[in-house]
């Protein structure tokens, strides 16, 4: 009988032991998914590439990681290749492009008078800018005036296929705030031939 009562209060303290094993696992999930959140919302993020306008560096369907600190907290260098929100006739759109001019800089968008064609140079602060990963000239400097101050707060913004590009050349866009940077793009995820980081 003394037996029978011992293993009946056993046995609800074994159920207490499997329960607290049950939510204390319950809230290791809640907190892991909430991290997760946390950086998806905050720190890190994906983004498929849609258009041309990257071109040759980034094509329609590639998909890339992006660093969203790297925009907020700290600020784009030039080079940078950035995702941008575009607010424009009531939608929402998110681009891709390189970071061209940083806060003060001066931009000019200089006709080649040597070209047999029309040709443009971009020129920041005066100094000629070398872009080998161009893959033909620029033929377009857009509608904006140049010289042209880059605001403070605020990035002028290019794709890299410069004559199939709606950028910062164009005064409907021009200069991208800060605010209005998303994030860094760091890393390729697809193509999977084309896998790794961006430099």
């Amino acid at each position: 009988m003394e037996q029978m009562q011992e293993q009946s209060e056993q046995e609800p303290l074994e159920e207490k032991s499997v329960k607290k094993k049950e939510v204390f696992s319950w809230l290791q999930l809640i907190i892991m998914l909430a991290f997760v959140l946390v950086l998806r919302t905050f720190v890190f993020g994906t983004i498929y590439v849609k258009g041309s306008s990257m071109v040759p560096n980034f094509h329609h369907g590639d998909l890339v990681f992006i660093n969203k600190l790297a925009t907020s907290i700290s600020a784009p260098k030039q080079g940078d290749i950035v995702i941008c929100q575009l607010n424009a006739d009531g939608q929402r759109e998110k681009i891709i492009k390189r970071v061209v001019g940083l806060p003060g800089d001066e931009i000019d968008i200089v006709w080649n008078e040597d070209s047999e064609n029309v040709e443009y140079s971009l020129y920041v602060n005066d100094e000629l800018i070398e872009e080998p990963f161009l893959e033909e000239p620029m033929m377009t400097n857009g509608d904006m005036d140049y010289p042209f101050t880059v605001p403070e707060g605020s990035y002028f913004v290019m794709g890299d296929n410069r004559n199939a590009s709606i950028d910062s050349r164009r005064t409907s866009i021009g200069a991208i705030k800060k605010k209005d940077l998303v994030g860094k793009v760091i890393f390729r995820l697809y193509p999977f031939d084309q896998f790794g980081s961006i430099s």
